[in-house]
């Protein structure tokens, strides 16, 4: 159980690293992994099997590729690097521009990946001083092998500080697109202070407005009184008629 969570923790740092590779500096798969001899040697002596082994771990495709000064170099070694100058021979070979005069692998290597990586190379090496100056480059991310087991190095400063240069350059934004929002902005200013200029027709108000006065319901009682006075008024008036015409026959 702890091999196999060692080996998870292993893999997860290598994607964190390659994520990071990836957003910031442009790296993108396959994957090319600059090989040197000694890389080669440390993964015979711990049965690597680099084509096999190393897409697994960095989570993608890959391409293995060395110089003809490394190959060169492995073969004047003698016998001793035997095994690694003949997995060398596997890979392709860039084009390091030293055929009239062979460089170290030192010298070679860090010629070819020069002051900004920009083939994105992913450096295999076991040589700590190659190590060393390649870490000064940022983007140049590190590969060796301890106790038979790949290991992709943390991000170098130099790195760690070019990628939070180029998010800030990412997240920047460009004086087109400043004026742009400027005047976007006093557009809407604008837009909003008209608004609030304009006048609404207002209501009435309401202290100003008499309550309506509620309607009683008629009382029965009230009902009958009144038929009985407009019968009483209907008689008093027949009675002063006909004493009208009584009057008027006297005459």
């Amino acid at each position: 159980n702890h091999l196999i969570k060692m080996k998870i923790r292993r893999y997860k740092h290598a994607r964190r690293v390659l994520s990071l590779l990836r957003n910031t500096f442009g790296f993108h798969e396959p994957y090319q992994v600059l090989v040197d001899g000694a890389f080669c040697q440390a993964a015979l002596a711990g049965k690597i099997q680099l084509k096999e082994q190393l897409p697994k771990y960095l989570g993608g495709s890959i391409q293995l590729v060395t110089t003809r000064c490394i190959v060169e170099e492995t073969e004047e070694l003698g016998a001793e690097l035997r095994g690694a100058n003949l997995i060398l021979k596997r890979f392709s070979q860039r084009n390091c521009g030293h055929k009239k005069e062979r460089k170290s692998a030192v010298d070679c290597l860090l010629s070819l990946i020069g002051e900004s990586n920009k083939h994105r190379y992913i450096l295999a090496t076991q040589d700590e001083d190659l190590q060393a100056s390649a870490s000064v480059i940022p983007g140049v991310p590190l590969l060796h092998i301890i106790r038979n087991t790949m290991v992709l190095k943390n991000p170098s400063e130099g790195t760690k500080e070019k990628a939070e240069e180029i998010v800030h350059q990412q997240t920047d934004l460009t004086p087109h697109e400043t004026a742009v929002l400027e005047e976007l902005d006093s557009k809407l200013l604008r837009e909003e202070v008209k608004r609030r200029k304009r006048k609404r027709p207002g209501g009435p108000n309401p202290l100003s407005i008499k309550k309506r006065k509620r309607l009683e319901a008629p009382v029965l009682g009230s009902t009958r009184n009144v038929r009985r006075n407009r019968k009483r008024r209907e008689r008093e008036r027949l009675k002063r008629c006909a004493l009208s015409l009584k009057v008027a026959k006297l005459t």
